[in-house]
């Protein structure tokens, strides 16, 4: 039986057969195609797409060549079983000791979320050497609107993979994740006077952005879905409350996920007080079938990420989607703080997207955070922990008898360094009793679990004394 499979579209600025291509090596990458799936027939596929029959015949034996795919004769075309000398998980085994350190002065991270290494430094070099050949001669001019329109279009299809759909009118890219973040909260206290609330567990650089602008700070209580209704409307009637920063795909530090109910609740308290909604998915790795708030409340509705997570921190490229109404003053702001994003940058991050290259490495970044975190709850698992496949940390609920500063000092003292939940915490609100522990480390898979072995042997022997 044919698997009914179709790409959702087909990129326009590169030959038919490699946007095909690139289309179904996406999907395979998303597991919408599996292993041993059949696809379509050549010509009943071309008839749906609108194509000749020979750009499908070509794309289906490009992957035979390239391994993707694989012909069995009086039976069609088939996605490929991943072979032992083939595919991503492959390569980033045989290559792991060679593109993962040892620690440093002893010491295992287990703080910090870098950028899941799977060996993209060749991919990256590739763009970079394709824009050297074809562009150096623009560096020396600065950067302006007309050259950076040219990675919008390509920028709108990447966000399809997130669930947000937008026009290339309604975005501005920017200098990384927090620096979308800072144009945002500028944006709104420039226009607006009043209060910014915020998770009352986040990430701590939403709060260094607004009191870097000098604005108030509101937390709003949250359980394991995110921000809490009921505690978002008592705050907007006792304060007045401009904006909601909030993580609704990937709650930091905690893992969940905000349901769809629970937006649309949001978004009605937003409404009914006039609140500006900015959501940050910059840890938005893996697909969401969720809409955002740019979706359900376009008229409030911030959207923000980068490609940190996915594909490269060093690589400084973030993106602002921006309410109608706020957009002209956030690309002012933009222009006025650095006159925008590096042209090199631009150029690398859009052959990176048109090559496909961008959308291979989030599918061997989430192939291999899903195979972390599984290691991770194999060792950890009868705890308390919140974890899921496509975020690249976990969160530790501490059993009695332990408390997160206490417990990050222990496994400090022990040359292992997670993040304790204050790090996370507004001032004057609770503070959960766990910690957070990232399983992106970059080490060799041995040391990771040998450093997880040990935070398991702390859990299960707390002080003696809780004060010690």
């Amino acid at each position: 039986m044919d698997t009914i499979w179709a790409p959702r579209a087909l990129s326009t600025d590169r030959p038919k057969y490699k946007s095909l291509l690139n289309a179904l090596q996406n999907d395979i990458d998303m597991g919408e195609l599996n292993p041993g799936d059949k696809l379509p027939p050549v010509r009943d596929l071309a008839w749906k797409l609108g194509v000749t029959p020979g750009t499908v015949a070509r794309a289906y034996q490009e992957g035979i060549k390239s391994g993707v795919l694989t012909a069995q004769v009086g039976r069609g075309t088939f996605v490929s079983e991943p072979a032992p000398s083939q595919g991503a998980e492959h390569y980033m085994q045989s290559t792991m000791d060679d593109i993962y350190p040892l620690p440093v002065n002893g010491q295992v991270n287990l703080r910090n979320t870098n950028t899941t290494n799977v060996g993209q430094s060749a991919a990256i070099r590739r763009a970079m050497i394709k824009v050297a050949e074809t562009k150096a001669d623009q560096y020396i001019f600065y950067p302006d609107q007309q050259y950076v329109s040219d990675i919008y279009e390509p920028l709108c299809d990447w966000m399809k993979y997130a669930g947000v759909y937008t026009r290339p009118d309604r975005l501005i890219v920017t200098n990384g994740g927090q620096n979308a973040v800072s144009l945002a909260v500028a944006t709104i206290l420039n226009m607006e006077t009043g209060a910014i609330a915020i998770d009352a567990l986040t990430y701590p650089g939403i709060r260094f952005a607004v009191q870097a602008q000098r604005g108030k700070l509101v937390g709003i209580e949250t359980d394991a879905d995110g921000i809490i209704p009921d505690a978002l409307a008592r705050a907007c009637r006792k304060n007045q409350i401009k904006a909601l920063f909030t993580s609704a795909n990937v709650l930091n530090p905690t893992t969940g996920k905000m349901p769809l109910e629970r937006r649309l609740q949001i978004a009605e308290i937003a409404r009914k007080y006039d609140v500006q909604i900015v959501e940050d998915d910059c840890w938005g790795i893996g697909a969401n079938d969720v809409p955002s708030f740019s979706q359900i409340c376009p008229e409030r509705g911030w959207y923000l990420s980068s490609i940190s997570k996915s594909i490269s921190s060093g690589v400084r490229f973030g993106y602002l989607l921006c309410p109608d109404a706020y957009f002209d003053h956030a690309k002012r702001l933009m222009q006025s703080y650095s006159f925008g994003v590096s042209r090199a940058v631009v150029d690398i991050v859009r052959e990176l997207f048109v090559s496909g290259d961008a959308a291979a490495v989030r599918g061997a970044v989430l192939n291999l955070v899903q195979k972390n975190v599984q290691q991770t709850v194999n060792i950890l698992g009868q705890w308390g922990i919140s974890w899921r496949k496509d975020v690249p940390f976990i969160w530790l609920s501490l059993p009695s008898g332990w408390r997160g500063s206490s417990f990050a000092a222990a496994c400090e003292r022990e040359n292992i360094i997670v993040r304790a939940a204050d790090e996370f915490a507004l001032q004057n609100m609770p503070v959960p009793n766990g910690v957070r522990i990232a399983v992106n480390s970059n080490l060799p898979m041995q040391t990771y679990c040998d450093a997880l072995g040990v935070v398991n042997e702390l859990l299960a022997n707390p002080p003696v004394s809780m004060g010690s």
